[in-house]
């Protein structure tokens, strides 16, 4: 079973609109929370899974970063499409549709650039079942970013609390500082 959400790579200095919803007065910690973390209006439901949000969030989050490279949602075309599948963490890639793809080796999420002479052709993200609702935040953002290309981790607990490349932790939902600069380096602005 596949589900997907796309994501097209578009390199412009354009920034997108950032999503909001607006209220008058104070908000309660609960309405607070549910607002930002799935659209939910006061007193209302969600309007976006975990997964929907957490995209957006990591989008928004890697278009602020200054960089050449803007990414915006496509759900019908996607040059980067992010997989939901139905299989089990530290288990192996079934039902992608993509068969270069199938019989590999994954952990909870992760990112597969296909490439070829150092050029990105496409790069799919994949979350198994075995990631925890309350990662999808943060593993979102990491695997997005490796999937532009910047593949390899950073372990040692320097970077635990200072790059979303850390190894050992996942705890970042923002850019690091050195983190934008790699961006930065690897997708110059014009």
């Amino acid at each position: 079973m596949r589900a997907a959400l796309a994501l097209s790579l578009a390199l412009s200095s354009a920034v997108s609109a950032q999503e909001f919803l607006a209220t008058d007065t104070a908000l309660a910690d609960n309405d607070f929370y549910r607002l930002v973390a799935c659209a939910a209006p006061p007193k209302g439901n969600c309007k976006k899974t975990r997964a929907e949000a957490s995209l957006s969030q990591a989008i928004d989050e890697i278009n602020a970063a200054g960089t050449a490279i803007q990414l915006t949602r496509d759900d019908s075309n996607p040059d980067f499409p992010i997989l939901f599948l139905d299989i089990p963490a530290r288990s192996t890639i079934q039902g992608s549709g993509f068969q270069v793809l199938e019989g590999k080796s994954i952990s909870g999420a992760g990112a597969r650039v296909l490439a070829k002479n150092g050029m990105i052709l496409k790069s799919v993200i994949i979350f198994t079942t075995g990631l925890e609702k309350r990662a999808f935040e943060r593993v979102m953002l990491e695997e997005i970013t490796q999937g532009l290309g910047l593949m390899t981790d950073i372990g040692g607990p320097y970077y635990e609390s200072r790059s979303i490349f850390s190894q050992s932790s996942n705890a970042l939902t923002k850019l690091g500082k050195q983190d934008i600069i790699a961006l930065g380096r690897h997708y110059p602005a014009r």
